[in-house]
């Protein structure tokens, strides 16, 4: 596997994942695996297996099954497909930054998260918040999150999913904290009439006061994909108190407005003042938590539904403005024109050899190993007429690696080969920097942990997911025409086709609607992943991953630690209406977010003050 793949080594400067110590005092011969990361997983593994580390599991006796079904599989699944209804376009799943559709997104999540038993509200810049404050406030808050909204026809999963599974395993931490305490069974009679009718469990807030040591603070950031500013983490970026020093209230959108006018037309007077309150107390954070969906193939080429994310690759936008001669496409001879047009596409040529490290200059760099990858998203040409040489041509690039040094190094270089492109042509170039985020790295401890809830997790994800059979990419097809199933409960490989059929209540089949029925074939075109091989939600390992792509944890390691966990999807598709994660694999990654929760707001905090570093 490549370097930035399923099990990738960890290098030196970054976190290394560790272990309790624990573990080589009660078996000694297990030290000499101390320098081997991928030896680490099999140690947690076999050690989980024996029941050598006492963590928390969610109780698999003490909560009704049909009461965790419902927490863990059908309402993600069926509150996904839900969301996933709401755009401001009638025939794509769009949701950008404080249109119709977004604020009716975040006036459902709020609900979601009242129902869950937090204290809900959305702020001014449209973060939705749900806390649960815990016994223990100088535990500090675990901040767990992901944003809700999506770029210009997208996808269902992307950040959607981490925001409905924190919700989820919130209320699913809270009903076995109340199974703990003894006052589950003065609800559970509500709560099964209200999974007969088809509704979501509802948690009455005063009722769980008091169940968790430290506290939990669920947050869907407003906008992460910078669709409508071209400006990312807005969001996460005000929660981490970085806003303004990013000058993102002076960012424009495509009408001119900045991000400081549309806050004052929405009634904030000081919108400087707003934004700087809602910073984090860094002190009183913890840690920060994402899952997400993968947007990548490895897990689902290795078989794994879930995978840690020992870090983000650092990340440049660069908006590249060439001038030229306007002219007429039929008078003007090819040797005395000054083609913008051209120009850029010299320019992009260029970048793609450097990237790729095929450039022909002997001063070319050498990319192996460093999970480069170069990509132009975006061009626009003034006039933009067929029969009219361009006036001007401006179009985006994206770079990514995981080294902060061997980026600024690229960067240097692309720069430099678009300057030679133009004055080799005769045009005029400006090249400005919109976007730099450097690599961030996940907490040891953290991904020691979270490696730890997933294999912890497996009894509850085989009872919710039994192995199955059949391929994966059929079961909204197949559940689409079925909605007699009221339990979403996979009991058998024949019935796990119904996996996200989501109630025969009045709200009726989570995949009866066009954009579902897409997202359910994201992968019919690709025979790899499309394939009769069985299903499982099942692992006992935890493969390690690196980010090519930025998520909210990026700006949240700027004020805590972080940790993510990766999500399989079909066939590593994204930013698309064909994304899809199968709703057995949303099933198995609630139940891994909820068994962490366990472990981080019920348990004793873990001593890591003796810890040996693998």
């Amino acid at each position: 596997m490549p370097e930035w793949g399923l099990h990738s080594a960890i290098r030196p400067e970054q976190s290394k994942p560790v272990l309790p110590s624990l573990l080589f005092r009660r078996m000694p011969l297990l030290s000499c695996f101390r320098n081997s990361h991928r030896a680490c997983i099999a140690v947690v593994s076999f050690i989980l297996a024996l029941g050598v580390l006492q963590c928390g599991a969610l109780s698999i006796e003490g909560v009704p099954d049909h009461i965790w079904n419902h927490v863990l599989n059908v309402e993600p699944n069926r509150n996904l497909q839900q969301l996933g209804e709401i755009s401001e376009a009638p025939d794509a799943l769009t949701r950008t930054y404080l249109s119709s559709a977004h604020k009716q997104a975040a006036q459902q999540i709020q609900q979601w998260m009242e129902s869950a038993g937090m204290t809900a509200y959305i702020d001014v810049l449209g973060n939705v918040h749900g806390i649960v404050e815990g016994t223990e406030p100088e535990l500090g808050e675990l901040v767990v999150g992901s944003h809700y909204d999506t770029v210009v026809d997208g996808g269902k999963y992307d950040g959607a999913l981490g925001v409905l599974l924190g919700i989820s395993a919130v209320k699913a931490v809270l009903l076995q904290a109340l199974h703990k305490s003894g006052r589950l069974s003065d609800l559970e009679a509500a709560i099964t009439e209200q999974i007969t009718a088809g509704s979501d469990v509802q948690l009455p807030a005063e009722a769980v006061k008091g169940l968790l040591r430290g506290g939990v603070h669920v947050i869907g950031f407003c906008d992460e994909e910078g669709i409508r500013f071209r400006s990312t983490f807005l969001g996460s970026r005000a929660m981490s108190g970085a806003l303004i020093k990013h000058k993102q209230l002076e960012v424009q959108d495509s009408s001119g407005l900045t991000l400081e006018d549309v806050l004052k037309d929405s009634g904030v007077a000081n919108p400087t003042e707003a934004i700087q309150a809602l910073a984090l107390d860094p002190a009183k954070v913890r840690h920060y938590v994402e899952f997400h969906m993968e947007q990548g193939p490895q897990l689902e080429a290795a078989g794994l539904a879930l995978g840690v994310v020992s870090g983000i690759a650092g990340q440049t936008w660069l908006s590249v403005n060439i001038e030229g001669v306007q002219g007429h496409a039929g008078s003007v001879p090819m040797d005395l024109r000054k083609d913008p047009m051209a120009a850029a596409a010299a320019a992009i040529h260029a970048i793609e050899a450097t990237c790729t490290g095929t450039h022909d200059d002997s001063g070319g760099l050498d990319v192996s190993g460093e999970a480069l990858v170069c990509t132009v998203g975006r061009i626009h040409a003034h006039p933009n007429q067929v029969n009219i040489i361009p006036n001007w041509v401006i179009f985006t690039v994206d770079i990514r690696c995981k080294r902060q040094e061997f980026r600024h190094k690229v960067i240097s270089q692309v720069e430099a080969e678009i300057q030679e492109v133009c004055n080799k042509r005769g045009v005029n170039c400006t090249i400005a920097r919109t976007h730099d985020a450097p690599p961030v790295h996940s907490d040891a401890g953290l991904l020691a942990q979270l490696q730890a809830a997933v294999l912890q997790a497996q009894t509850m994800i085989q009872r919710l997911v039994p192995d199955s059979t059949l391929s994966s990419p059929d079961q909204c097809d197949s559940s689409s025409s079925n909605d007699q199933d009221s339990s979403c409960r996979i009991t058998s490989s024949e019935q796990s086709s119904e996996a996200c059929d989501s109630s025969s209540s009045s709200q009726g089949s989570s995949c009866s609607n066009t954009r579902t029925n897409q997202s359910s074939q994201a992968c019919n075109s690709q025979d790899s992943s499309c394939s009769s091989r069985p299903f499982s939600a099942a692992q006992f390992e935890v493969p390690v991953l690196l980010s090519g792509a930025g998520h909210d944890a990026m700006a949240m390691a700027d004020i805590t630690k972080i940790g993510m966990v990766f999500v399989r999807c079909a066939g590593g598709v994204s930013h698309s209406p064909r994304e899809h994660v199968d709703p057995r694999d949303v099933a198995a990654a609630t139940a891994a977010f909820a068994t962490f929760m366990e472990m981080d707001l019920l348990e004793q905090p873990t001593d890591t003050s003796d810890r040996v570093e693998l």
